[in-house]
């Protein structure tokens, strides 16, 4: 199954710090076929000097189960959110736009001992 989404359906934003560099780096966050896609988009310059709009995927949550595993909260798993590159420090959530909200803030509360959590409501 291919992983999809709408650009029009962003839920929010997680900022992660790279612990080596001591940069941090905000990564979109988007509701589609999965729990949570996390998207990084950012801007790159051509040789002719125009700036296009580009993106990678990060990350996803294929289910809650997924999730669960990706943040260490399943036995013999370790949260591959929390290592030296790759931290996450503060997550900010659309409430009204992703409908998984208290489950996904249920598990980064049991998954970080330090972290924000901000939810907004914005139609």
């Amino acid at each position: 199954m291919a992983l999809y989404w709408e650009w029009k359906d962003k839920v929010g934003e997680a900022v992660f710090l790279n612990m080596q560099t001591n940069k941090e780096y905000t990564i979109s966050l988007y509701k589609g076929n999965a729990f949570l896609i996390f998207i990084n988009e950012y801007k790159e310059t051509d040789e002719n000097g125009e700036e296009h709009n580009m993106y990678n995927l990060f990350s996803f949550f294929c289910d809650e189960e997924h999730g669960k595993r990706c943040l260490g909260l399943v036995k013999n798993t370790d949260n591959m959110f929390n290592d030296e590159y790759c931290r996450l420090t503060k997550i900010r959530i659309n409430k009204d736009k992703y409908p998984y909200t208290k489950k996904l803030v249920s598990m980064l509360i049991k998954a970080f001992d330090e972290i924000t959590i901000e939810l907004f409501k914005e139609g």
